[in-house]
C-alpha cells in the first residue's frame, strides 16, 4: 500500500502514517530511483494499526453507539412532550392575564363609585 492508501485504510491523514513510519507503529519500504522514490507499506500493518486502535472492542462500542442512539430519541421525544405543555402552560397564562378591558374598567369604577355613594357623607372624611 502507499501512505495515501494507507491513510484512507486508516481514516488519518498521510502526515499521521509518516508518524506512525517514524515512531514504528507501521513499518514501510521506500523504493524507487532519487525524486520517484515511494515507500510501500504492507497491509497486514496496517491491519494490525486498525485492529490495536480498537483493541476489538468494536461490538462494543457500536453497541454503546446504539444504546446512546436510543437515548437521545427517547429525550428528543421528551422534549417535544414538554415543549408542547410548555406551550399549553403558556397559553392559559396568557389568559389568566388578559388586561382588563375598557368595559370592564367602566363597570368597576361604577361599582366603586356606586358603593361611596350608598355609604354617604361621614364617610368620605375617614
Amino acid at each position: 500500500m502507499t501512505v495515501t492508501e494507507a491513510a484512507e485504510a486508516l481514516f488519518v491523514s498521510e502526515r499521521t502514517v509518516w508518524r506512525y513510519l517514524r515512531s514504528g507503529r507501521l513499518s514501510g519500504e521506500t523504493i524507487g530511483p532519487a525524486g520517484q522514490q515511494r515507500t510501500l507499506i504492507a497491509p497486514s500493518g496496517v491491519e494490525a494499526v486498525r485492529a490495536g486502535r480498537d483493541g476489538g472492542n468494536t461490538t462494543v462500542l457500536r453497541a454503546e453507539v446504539d444504546r446512546l442512539s436510543d437515548e437521545v430519541a427517547a429525550l428528543r421525544a421528551e422534549r417535544d412532550q414538554l415543549k408542547t405543555a410548555l406551550g399549553a402552560a403558556r397559553a392559559d397564562i396568557a389568559r389568566l392575564h388578559r388586561p382588563v378591558t375598557q368595559r370592564a374598567g367602566d363597570m368597576v369604577l361604577a361599582g366603586l363609585s356606586h358603593l361611596a355613594a350608598r355609604r354617604g357623607p361621614r364617610h368620605a372624611h375617614r
